[in-house]
Order: C-alpha cells, then sequence, then structure tokens
C-alpha cells in the first residue's frame, strides 16, 4: 500500500480554504503563528473568513488590514509590549467588524467539544458575567443531571479549517511541536480540515526517534508545507524569537489604514522566498537563531 503524501506548496492552500470559510489560526502572543500561511492567504485574495483565535496578536492585525476578515472570534488580540493592535482597533472601534469576544478558557472547552464531536460541553464559569447574557448563542445555563449544580455550556465549535505552525513533519504528515502549543492541537482536533506549516520536512525515520514529541498524528492533517521562518515575525521555539525589529517596522506601517497598505505591497504580495529576502534573509535569521539560543530555547 502506497505511503501518502501529505507535502504541498503555499500556493495549494487554495485547495483547503475558501472564501467564507471558519478558520481556527494557532500560536498564541507573539509566538508560533502561521504567519507564511496568513500570507499567503492574503496573496490569495481568500476574502469573509471569520478567523478563530485565543491569544491573536501580528496574524490577526494583518488579515484584518488586510481585508480578508468579515467576522472575528477572540479571547484576546494584541502586540504585546509593543503596543494595541492598530489594524483590530480600528476594526472594531470605527469599521464595525463583527465580532464574538469570549474568554480563553470558553474557547478551548468550546473547540474540546468540537474535536469530541459533541454539541456542548460544561464547565463553572463564566459565573456573574455579562457574558452569558451578551453571547447567548455561546453561553447556556444548565444543571448538572446527576448533582444538579449550577454550570455554564460552551458550544462547540467546529472550524472548517485550522492553520498552525510546527518544528517538523514526515511528509505522511505525523507533526512534532516543542515547547508550548497553545491551543494548536484542539484546534487540529476540532476542525474539518487541517493545514500545518513546518520549519523542516523529515524522513519518517528521524520522527521515529523521539515519538514524545509528535503532537499531531498523521490522520489529523491534510496538508504539510515546508516553511523555513514560516512563523515570522513571531517566533518558533526553539529555532528563533520573534523579530522585534521587524515587529517594530510593522507597527509603525500600521499607523494608519493608507500606510499599512504599503505594508501589504512591500512584504506579502510578494512570493515568500522573497519576503524572506526583504526581512534580511539568512542574515536576519542567524541573528534570531542565535538569540534563541543564549535564551535557551536550544
Amino acid at each position: 500500500m502506497p505511503i501518502e503524501n501529505k507535502v504541498g506548496k503555499l500556493s495549494d492552500i487554495t485547495k483547503i480554504i475558501k472564501d467564507g470559510d471558519k478558520v481556527a489560526i494557532g500560536g498564541s502572543w507573539l509566538g508560533g503563528h502561521p504567519m507564511a500561511i496568513i500570507r499567503e492567504i492574503i496573496r490569495s485574495k481568500i476574502k469573509d473568513l471569520t478567523a478563530i483565535t485565543v491569544v491573536g496578536s501580528i496574524d490577526i492585525d494583518l488579515l484584518i488590514g488586510a481585508g480578508c476578515l468579515k467576522r472575528l472570534m477572540f479571547s484576546f488580540v494584541s502586540m504585546e509590549a509593543f503596543g494595541l493592535a492598530p489594524n483590530f482597533r480600528r476594526a472594531i472601534e470605527k469599521e464595525g467588524l463583527p465580532y464574538d469576544e469570549i474568554t480563553g478558557l470558553a474557547v478551548i472547552i468550546g473547540l474540546e467539544a468540537g474535536g469530541r464531536n459533541v454539541p456542548f460541553l460544561p464547565y463553572r464559569g463564566p459565573f456573574g458575567s455579562d457574558l452569558v447574557k451578551y453571547r447567548p448563542e455561546f453561553y447556556k445555563n444548565i444543571k448538572c443531571p446527576f448533582t444538579g449544580e449550577e454550570l455554564i455550556a460552551a458550544a462547540a465549535i467546529v472550524p472548517d479549517v485550522a492553520i498552525i505552525h510546527a518544528v517538523r513533519a514526515d511528509k505522511t504528515g505525523n507533526i512534532q511541536m516543542e515547547g508550548t502549543t497553545g491551543t494548536d492541537i484542539e484546534m487540529m482536533r476540532a476542525a474539518k480540515k487541517r493545514i500545518v506549516s513546518v520549519e523542516e520536512v523529515v524522513p519518517s525515520e528521524e520522527i521515529w526517534k523521539h515519538p514524545e514529541k509528535t503532537k499531531v498524528p498523521k490522520f489529523q492533517v491534510d496538508m504539510v508545507i515546508e516553511a523555513p521562518l514560516g512563523a515570522h515575525p513571531t517566533s518558533c521555539a526553539p529555532h528563533y524569537v520573534f523579530d522585534a525589529w521587524h515587529i517594530m517596522k510593522y507597527m509603525e506601517y500600521a499607523a494608519s489604514a493608507e500606510t499599512f497598505k504599503k505594508y501589504v505591497q512591500d512584504y506579502v504580495m510578494k512570493p515568500e522566498w522573497e519576503y524572506l529576502e526583504a526581512i534580511g534573509g539568512m542574515r536576519q535569521a542567524s541573528i534570531l537563531r542565535r538569540l534563541a539560543r543564549e535564551v535557551k530555547f536550544l
């Protein structure tokens, strides 16, 4: 029986991600976001997406600024020490982007319900919050049939597609991750289709040497894309730290909707290899990797 090869190119994402899809985006804070796939979504002019994130940052801000989203489900979106996410803030405050703001724990529980193929899962919270009143499509008051305890039910979240970035994979789709995994695993289990970009595709024999690092098995993966520096400008433990220099430059471009258009043209609309050259190529990569070693990522 032939071994299925799930390796594709960035341009192949249009075979899976379609206009109007609900897309769960992995990573958290300024770490581990599938930025190469995010940029390809913009290049491919995929529109009307509903993005699902727990702790989003430049990934969400970039998609909003490029006009790819029609709705956002989130717990938190921030550029951390670099400030508020400019496109996100403009879209929420002034441009009327529809959104569902729910707690991070509720998003995780909703994804777990989706991964288990049940309509909801119960938990103790968020009691006393107006979220239950303002998000009745997601939260319901329920009573435990065994103890009578008052609980909250979180509705299942089933993304059409999940996209994450990881350290390595083999061509069959076994995905290895190191460091924090955020909500990536829950997203992969819940989604109908899954795309993973990785720093490298390696022979299966290399995967078998460290089975404990395989966090997502091949049957939960539809496409693998080899994309070195594919999380840039966010970090990818243990390979490299986030690129503070590029993020500061991004924040300058994103200060207004007009100047942000130039960022998209200068950095996003060109092929990925040109993006990597534009951000400093191998020289910048070596700096980020050296810093990773110095802060004991490696």
